[in-house]
């Protein structure tokens, strides 16, 4: 006899449902729902279009997975509402949040916590990984170090490099970052992309050791990375 297979834990169903609870005004204002589909688990439907119906179906298993993302639904509409008829309408959302007061955007990301409380779930914020949405994460930087030319930078080495060579006196500035911006740098992707900030500091001690490492990185991201500091 065909046994039926249930995907979601009775635990998970009932705090499933507390999240839905938590977000209730969410799914009154925008164009979403989410529905208990039983054994299935809870499934997001998203963006109806009469008559065929909706364009995005997600399904959930676990409350944790159900709460981030109905968070970032809530976070993402009222960033909408602070960009609408401003220059910000073309930004993403990161950088929408980033161009907010302080206190507005303390006062964004505090609610997360609030939703979290109303659900009533313990441990329900706890996280292997850590949540991009944060205060810690909304840091802002003196440069744009996702697309910093680090071409004008290495080219400026060349020449700082001749001239010592030459006997010359090197002045910081004719390496064509300062000290301080090249900490930044390695704040940023330690916050930012920790696996690549620990692998270019192994291989930045094997080449000072005088080891030629083998790559560190998947190879879209060792050009950019490895590169960086060569």
């Amino acid at each position: 006899m065909y046994k039926k297979q249930t995907y979601i834990t009775g635990e998970e169903r009932e705090n499933c449902k507390r999240v839905t609870d938590a977000f209730v005004d969410l799914f009154e204002n925008e164009d979403l729902i989410v529905l208990d589909a039983g054994r299935f688990g809870f499934i997001k439907l998203q963006y109806f279009k009469f008559p065929f119906g909706f364009d995005t179906i997600l399904a959930f298993y676990d409350c944790k997975s159900l709460f981030d993302d109905l968070w970032k639904e809530w976070l993402y509409t009222q960033l909408l509402n602070y960009a609408a008829d401003t220059p910000m309408e073309e930004m993403d959302f990161p950088d929408i949040l980033k161009c907010l007061p302080k206190d507005t955007r303390k006062k964004l990301l505090g609610k997360r916590l609030l939703f979290a409380e109303k659900t009533g779930i313990e441990n329900l914020l706890e996280k292997n990984s850590p949540d991009l949405w944060s205060e810690e994460y909304m840091k802002t930087w003196s440069q744009d170090w996702e697309h910093f030319d680090w071409a004008q930078v290495r080219a400026k080495l060349r020449s700082a490099e001749e001239k010592d060579q030459e006997g010359g006196t090197i002045d910081k500035a004719d390496i064509g970052i300062s000290l301080d911006e090249l900490k930044e740098y390695f704040e940023w992707l330690h916050d930012t992309q920790p696996e690549f900030y620990s692998a270019t500091i192994l291989e930045m001690a094997l080449k000072n050791a005088g080891i030629l490492p083998q790559k560190a990185y998947p190879p879209e991201n060792a050009q950019k990375h490895t590169s960086d500091l060569s």
